[in-house]
Order: structure tokens, then C-alpha cells, then sequence
């Protein structure tokens, strides 16, 4: 392609309105599309349809550890074919938005006259992503050319926010002993995010005493909690009948993606006695 063949698609994410251009149909959002190409007999003319973007939690809004997805389908409506494809993606604005990361660039094959191929182009948000809108320039380079044309997506972009997890209200409750000389007991206790961020896969470990035996597995997978959110957890465990009256310390550590906005304690309690922990 020559630099007068070089087109621009702008997708915008974030404004519903159109300024210029021609909107493409099969998406969500309007697409505005600007293209500049002389059309020359017997080359490939390529045009890009459907541009969308998918994100974890579909608020179109890219947030620090998320991943998101680009997707958009070229087109060859020439009358020959095109040459390989190399697809890579970038921040166009990186003096503004930090953080964004990109995988190497993707190849595709050479498109025939007709032919339509479907693209994704993953991205993802770091710890240290800035928030603001991010331009997310995706260039399309044929094999042997060097002008390339150029999506360009404005992407919503959010900052880290840390969560704060802590184990609350837990409680170890036993059946009556009879005549066994083990106890089943049982910890209940909530995990509670009292942080402003989203804890990402959260997860809760036990570790029981010699004197405890366990009947459920130790680890329980909680995944992910909101601000305020909460999740009561039971775990079964088997006690020596004769030392009901005993502390039982139990460690609980609950963790999250990062594995530093989490709580590790020690727990001390005799069975059937309620503690609150703030």
C-alpha cells in the first residue's frame, strides 16, 4: 500500500454520536470509518467490518490485571489477492496512558479476492495502567508493503485500585460427642472485601493442628469479590473427643490476584465459642 492508499477506522467506545464518515453495520457501537485508498485495478482493496470489543466484565472499560479482546473481520474486495497479513497493536497515545500490554504481532494469510477472515487482537491492562482514554492503534501491514492501514480504537481505561480482604465472624461448632472418640466440628467464618477494589481470584487456605483431623479439603476457591462483598465459608474437620475444651488454632489465609491485599491469622478458638474479628 502507498501512503495514499493508508486508511483510518476510528471505533469509538465512548462517544454515541458520529462526527464524520460511514458508520458500519453489525456492531454495537458506532464505527466510524475514513478511507483514502486509489482502488487500482487488479490489486487487493481491503476493508475492515464489525469491530467490537469484548472485555471480562463487559463495562467496556479496560481495568489494571484485565484482559479484553479487539475483534474485527477484513475484507478482500479487490480483484486480486492479498499478501501475508501482519497485524500488531500498540497505544498511540502512550505518553498519556501507561500500562496497556499487547501480544506480539499476529500473521494472516493472504486473503483472495471475496474472501472475509475474522482477527483478535487480545489486550491487556497492567498494574501500573493510567486511567484515562487510551488510543489502541492496530496496524495492518501487507507483506512487502510499507504503509500500513490503521484501526484505531478509544479505549476507557481505569487505575489500579486495591482491595482489602479480611476473615470475619468465625465460629467452630461441634456435634454432640456420643460415644465416638472423634468430633466432627465445623469452622464457619466470612471473608469480606472492605477495600474499594475488586479482589481477583480469591482463594482461602486452612491449616489445621495435629489434633484436628480434616474432612473437607483445605483450600476453597471464592474467585471474585467486589467491594463489600462477602462470602461465608463452612469447613469440616474431625476433633479428639476428650479435648473439646481446648483451644483449637486454626490458620486461615485468604489471598487474592496479587497476593498482598490479603489477611493471614491465627485462630484461637475453643469449640461452640463465637469470636468477631474487625
Amino acid at each position: 500500500m502507498t501512503a495514499i492508499q493508508k486508511g483510518v477506522i476510528v471505533y469509538l467506545l465512548i462517544f454515541p454520536y458520529c462526527l464524520w464518515g460511514q458508520k458500519v453495520s453489525g456492531t454495537s457501537d458506532p464505527v466510524l470509518i475514513s478511507v483514502g485508498k486509489d482502488r487500482v485495478a487488479g490489486k487487493p482493496g481491503l476493508t475492515y467490518l464489525e469491530v467490537s470489543l469484548k472485555d471480562e466484565n463487559s463495562d467496556k472499560t479496560l481495568e489494571a490485571w484485565e484482559k479484553a479482546v479487539i475483534h474485527f473481520k477484513i475484507k478482500n474486495l479487490g480483484k486480486g489477492p492479498s499478501q501475508n497479513l501482519y497485524i500488531s497493536a500498540y497505544t498511540a497515545n502512550d505518553g498519556e496512558i501507561k500500562g496497556i500490554m499487547y501480544p506480539d504481532p499476529v500473521k494472516v494469510d493472504s486473503l483472495l479476492p471475496g474472501q472475509t477472515r475474522e482477527v483478535s487482537m487480545p489486550v491487556e491492562g497492567s498494574l501500573q495502567l493510567t486511567a484515562g482514554i487510551a488510543t489502541v492503534a492496530i496496524d495492518i501491514r501487507e507483506e512487502f508493503e510499507f504503509d500500513a492501514d490503521q484501526i484505531e480504537v478509544n479505549l476507557l481505561t481505569a487505575a489500579f485500585i486495591p482491595p482489602k480482604l479480611a476473615i470475619t465472624n468465625y465460629i467452630i461448632e461441634t456435634d454432640p460427642p456420643g460415644s465416638n472418640t472423634r468430633v466432627l466440628a465445623t469452622l464457619k467464618l466470612v471473608v469480606e472485601n472492605k477495600g474499594e477494589g475488586t479482589a481477583a481470584d480469591t482463594r482461602l487456605d486452612f491449616f489445621l493442628p495435629p489434633t484436628a483431623k480434616q474432612m473437607d479439603p483445605p483450600v476453597f476457591v471464592l474467585n471474585t469479590l467486589k467491594p463489600g462483598e462477602t462470602r461465608s465459608v463452612n469447613f469440616r474437620f474431625y476433633l479428639d473427643a476428650t479435648r473439646l475444651q481446648e483451644e483449637v488454632p486454626i490458620r486461615a489465609v485468604v489471598i487474592e490476584r496479587h497476593q498482598k491485599y490479603g489477611q493471614d491469622v491465627k485462630l484461637k478458638l475453643r469449640p461452640n465459642t463465637r469470636s468477631a474479628r474487625n
